[in-house]
């Protein structure tokens, strides 16, 4: 909690205008002894008392509280977080971005017209760089398709509101929707069906 100096300012303030403790009691209509109590800090004066302190001092009540506004302006960034094989993408992307969680996963890949097993390197890759799934999308291999979302801070504090948070990239577009909103993921699938990246029966 913040020092209150509004002791400290009336002994300053009081000598500025060249006051005695006795002539601003007398001024104030309270005793000597009140306004040394206040000026040591042993006491505060009355609430009420403060704007007439203030006015007659000429400062402003934060002044005589000893309060400065320090003003921050609000600190809002998107916060992206992709889940990725690292044989699906150049290795440049770990400039971009910090790796967050790290595993050993089997998957299922097609190999012509099968579908094989096999062992990769999974990374959550997180990042909050503006222009990341875009760089993301320039580096991941042709025909992998990687699937990410991004949340928006304040402060660091994530920003629940209607505007678009979330990313899909793959091999060609990045889209912006939010799986609340059925408009950004009917636009995503359209854009995907068009692009020959799912089937009709996908939809």
């Amino acid at each position: 909690m913040a020092e209150i100096k509004i002791g400290e300012m009336i002994k300053t303030k009081r000598k500025e205008r060249d006051f005695t403790q006795e002539e601003l009691a007398n001024i104030l209509g309270v005793t000597k002894a009140a306004v040394s109590k206040w000026e040591t800090s042993e006491s505060y004066p009355d609430i009420t008392m403060l704007p007439q302190i203030a006015q007659l001092f000429h400062i402003t009540m934060d002044e005589l509280f000893g309060y400065t506004l320090v003003y921050q302006p609000l600190k809002i960034e998107n916060q992206y977080y992709f889940g990725l094989s690292l044989d699906d993408v150049d290795k440049a992307i770990l400039d971009h971005g910090t790796v967050k969680e790290c595993k050993l996963c089997k998957c299922a890949r097609f190999v012509g017209d099968s579908i094989e097993n096999t062992w990769e390197v999974r990374v959550q890759l997180i990042s909050t760089e503006e222009k990341f799934p875009y760089i993301l999308q320039k580096l991941i291999k042709p025909g992998c398709v990687i699937d990410g979302y991004s949340v928006r801070l304040a402060d660091g504090k994530i920003i629940d509101d209607n505007k678009p948070n979330k990313h899909y990239v793959c091999r060609e577009k990045v889209w912006e929707y939010r799986n609340t909103d059925i408009k950004y993921v009917r636009q995503m699938l359209q854009e995907q069906l068009a692009m020959g990246l799912i089937d009709e029966g996908d939809m």
